[in-house]
């Protein structure tokens, strides 16, 4: 990650930004699973990619197939 701060950063908060970033590095190797669990507060945790490809569920909103997409007009 490349960090390119403006000339108007004071040098305080450069130093707070980095002890952010040493402080989520020292807590990626005490927790691990923080970050291979991520996200963790959505209302969807993390997508199975795989299974929507393979369980392919599609719904129709109210109005049909919009743009000439419906199976009828091929």
């Amino acid at each position: 990650m490349m960090i390119e701060p403006t000339e108007s950063e004071s040098l305080d908060s450069l130093d707070e930004f980095a002890e952010a970033l040493l402080a989520i590095a020292r807590e990626i190797d005490e927790k691990p699973h923080l970050v291979t669990d991520a996200p963790v507060n959505t209302p969807v945790l993390r997508l199975d990619e795989v299974k929507a490809v393979k369980d392919l569920d599609i719904v129709e909103g109210p109005g049909g197939a919009q743009g000439g997409c419906s199976p009828s007009s091929t």
